[in-house]
This record gives structure tokens, sequence and C-alpha cells, in this order.
């Protein structure tokens, strides 16, 4: 499997953090490094430039995830 960055958008501090990533990472261990990193209290979840919340159980490649893909951290519109 070959790596390759993406764009994370944290929604609610205007941060933006690359990443690098694999096709077989699923969208839950995406959130995992991310919670651990910026040390996140609240639940988040990520989506699609156009706010399509990503499942957590998918993987990169099945959410179609690309190269110099922007994607959105975002607090769980659901309360999670």
């Amino acid at each position: 499997m070959s790596e390759f960055n993406i764009t994370v958008v944290h929604t609610t501090s205007g941060k933006e953090i690359t990443m690098s990533v694999e096709d077989g990472f699923t969208i839950q261990s995406l959130l995992d490094v991310l919670q651990e990193n910026l040390k996140l209290k609240d639940h988040f979840v990520l989506a699609s430039e156009n706010n399509e919340i990503l499942n957590p159980e998918a993987t990169v490649g099945e959410a179609g995830i690309k190269e110099g893909d922007k994607l959105l951290l975002m607090p769980d519109p659901t309360g999670g």
C-alpha cells in the first residue's frame, strides 16, 4: 500500500493538518490519531468538503479519499 497526503481542516479552530494515510486505514483510525494529537475532548467526526459525514468504519479507499483531498474535522452534530 502506498501512502499519500490529505489535509484535515479543524472547523472550530481553522487549523489545517496534513496527514499521511493509506487506502486501508479506517476513518475511525484517522479520528483516533487526530483526537490524540489535538487533545480533543468532545466527540468529532470527519466529513468531506461538501459536509458529507464519513462512516467511521469505512476505509480511506472505500470513502474515495485521494491524494490532496481536504476533509473537515468537526464536532459530532448528533452530540455522540
